[in-house]
């Protein structure tokens, strides 16, 4: 079951030499952890890159969204088994 949410989230993520590692993120007040980073892509949403992200805890998938312009990031989707 895909659940559409789009709020915004709180990341904690690792730069280094031109990657991303996502650690965890906060969504409603708990701390969720991202075991593995299973899918990344890049889309516009007019002139503004978005980077996106498909996390795994190992029992869900979090589809979570980047704007570099403006450093916002969000959960767009959550995908439970």
């Amino acid at each position: 079951m895909i659940t559409e949410i789009n709020e915004p989230i709180k990341v904690a993520t690792i730069f280094t030499q031109g990657k991303v590692k996502i650690c965890w993120f906060i969504w409603k007040g708990k701390r969720r952890d991202a075991v593995n980073t299973t899918f990344f892509w890049k889309s516009y949403r007019g002139e503004k890159r978005i980077y996106h992200f498909a996390l795994s805890n190992g029992q869900e998938v979090f589809e979570i969204s980047f704007c570099p312009e403006d450093l916002s990031w969000y959960l767009d989707r959550v995908h439970l088994k």
